[in-house]
């Protein structure tokens, strides 16, 4: 796996969330807390990428990071704890 298919992967979530346009526009660059307000829509969204790509990702270590992340940082930690 690699970081464009984990993008693609949110942008479709956001898409079908509703998320801004301007949002999905430059997602990778886009902060995460954007789009994601509440504790429970970031485990959501956790909980929808790990079934969509496959794979476990460590919330509890995101967590907290979450805040301070691009999507394409995300991305990026995401692909890393899965392995590439």
């Amino acid at each position: 796996m690699d970081k464009a298919t984990v993008l693609e992967k949110m942008r479709t979530f956001f898409e079908e969330n509703d998320a801004p346009p301007e949002v999905l526009a430059n997602l990778a660059d886009a902060k995460a807390t954007s789009v994601i307000r509440e504790s429970i829509e970031a485990l959501e969204f956790l909980m929808y990428l790990e079934t969509e790509l496959g794979g476990k990702i460590d919330a509890n270590a995101l967590g907290p990071a979450l805040a301070n992340m691009t999507f394409g940082e995300l991305a990026d930690e995401i692909c890393r704890q899965m392995g590439e």
